[in-house]
């Protein structure tokens, strides 16, 4: 199918086409068994000016950290020669290379290094299966449980702030009670936690080195610490950017949805593309300081100063994605409080779960066959050459819609049925300190914010939305003397 495309070298009086940069590579580079990139964020589509004439342009380059779900890969499509024609007929070919699509997903035994984690392919179908599974149902309801808890703890930080019973918005909310608020209660908390993010992002890699030295214990103490400073600052700036948009903006339906689907095409526009609003349960983190203190960064830099990067990824994520992505959650999930059930809140959570697994599932398990469609059949090559991100970003989509039900289920589930003590901040604070001492027992509390940066995936089962917890885990625990001997007799009787 692919030998269908070709490109001339020749002269022409055209202009060239600036849709789709073109990487040429010699055949001898790809017979060098060297195995292509798998990192979703190191290809990038150039811009069509920078496909024209890019200054410097070989000393810019990407960052050691990447986020975990920033620009997507481009499936990458190397000019190669091919040698029988050439032989057949060189006059004819010798301007002219072949589109050859090298497939980044599989890889073959002899690419794979010693080091890398090694299982015979039944226990990788288990593993492959049981991960969304394990995820959607173990770990996912706890972290919400996490965030709805400290959520409900920040509005009554701030009903006491501005002198009002503990339990206003915990219960029914009137058109008055959302002008409740002076906006110094909320400004200044969102300002203080702002500052604390921009020290988090300009002094990460003092914090990294600095817990790296440590001795283990000392290093997990640290590391959870920071998780939970981190999960607490994220929490806050959510609910002081959400509730601002409640108290000074209209909130008929139509405004709020209009608002949200203005954000969804800002973010389109501003970065290509939506994985940025792809949160838990497609995305999981494992505890480790090389996942979860610093900041993946997707700026290409040529002669920049760390603090520099360090500063523009801090605006670019913590001000501008960050604000884009609450107005694009809160529409859709007030359309959702105020049409979809709003009566009966065990059928509106049941079904808002229902739907959001449903698209969950699929979206988790086809990630390879639908990254593949352009290697099988010649429509979705023609798309994936022209529009590489169209049907990506559907697929962003989906899974962002799969996040809001799924997440809006057991929010709801929470708030209705969540209640031991008279007092509500008693039985926030209990749970919030409990299901964060669940998740880092099962080493992912950082999952509260997703993994600031790539994580490695040996396995790569879920090329889109890397997502390796159960791997990591699986593979930590074989590396335990017990599980290492038990391993080498089960390979000494094969």
């Amino acid at each position: 199918m692919s030998q269908n495309y070709h490109r001339k070298q020749g002269q022409s009086g055209r202009r060239k086409s600036t849709t789709f940069p073109v990487i040429i590579v010699e055949q001898e580079e790809l017979d060098n068994g060297r195995r292509l990139s798998v990192c979703p964020n190191y290809q990038r589509r150039l811009s069509n000016v920078s496909q024209l004439y890019l200054p410097n342009g070989s000393e810019y380059h990407p960052q050691e950290r990447i986020p975990p779900s920033g620009l997507e890969h481009q499936t990458t499509f190397l000019l190669t020669r091919d040698e029988n024609d050439n032989n057949e007929n060189n006059e004819n070919n010798e301007n002219e290379r072949r589109l050859s699509i090298i497939d980044r997903y599989h890889s073959t035994d002899h690419q794979l290094t010693i080091d890398q984690y090694k299982e015979n392919k039944y226990k990788k179908r288990i593993l492959f299966i049981i991960e969304p599974i394990l995820t959607a149902f173990l770990l996912f309801p706890i972290l919400v449980l996490f965030w709805e808890t400290g959520w409900n703890l920040i509005l009554i930080f701030l009903n006491v702030l501005n002198k009002f019973s503990p339990n206003l918005h915990l219960s029914e909310i009137t058109q008055e009670d959302f002008e409740s608020y002076t906006w110094e209660s909320l400004v200044y908390p969102y300002l203080v936690v702002q500052i604390l993010l921009l020290c988090f992002y300009i002094f990460q890699d003092l914090i990294y080195n600095y817990c790296k030295k440590q001795k283990w214990i000392i290093k997990t103490i640290l590391l959870k610490f920071h998780i939970f400073i981190i999960g607490t600052i994220y929490i806050v700036q959510w609910e002081m950017i959400w509730t601002i948009w409640d108290q000074f903006t209209p909130h008929e339906w139509y405004f709020e949805f209009t608002l949200s689907l203005l954000s969804l095409f800002a973010l389109i526009v501003f970065i290509g593309h939506l994985s940025d609003l792809i949160c838990s349960p497609f995305l999981v983190s494992y505890d480790s300081i090389e996942y979860c203190i610093q900041f993946g960064c997707p700026l290409l830099t040529r002669q920049m100063k760390q603090w520099a990067i360090n500063l523009i990824n801090y605006i670019l994520y913590e001000i501008i994605i960050s604000n884009l992505s609450i107005m694009t959650w809160r529409g859709i999930y007030h359309y959702l409080d105020n049409y979809f059930y709003p009566d009966n809140v065990p059928m509106s959570a049941g079904i808002s779960i229902l739907i959001g697994y449903l698209l969950y599932f699929p979206l988790m398990y086809f990630q390879t066959y639908l990254e593949e469609l352009n290697l099988k059949y010649d429509f979705w090559t023609f798309i994936s050459i022209n529009f590489p991100q169209f049907y990506r970003n559907i697929r962003h989509l989906l899974a962002f819609i799969s996040c809001v039900f799924i997440w809006r289920g057991y929010w709801l589930i929470y708030d209705e049925y969540l209640y031991i003590f008279e007092d509500y901040y008693k039985t926030y604070l209990l749970f919030y300190i409990i299901s964060f001492i669940y998740l880092s027992i099962l080493q992912t509390a950082s999952s509260i914010n997703g993994p600031l940066s790539n994580m490695d995936d040996d396995n790569q089962f879920f090329p889109l939305y890397p997502h390796c917890y159960v791997s990591i885990v699986q593979r930590k625990f074989s590396q335990f003397k017990c599980f290492r001997e038990k391993i080498q007799e089960e390979n000494t009787k094969l």
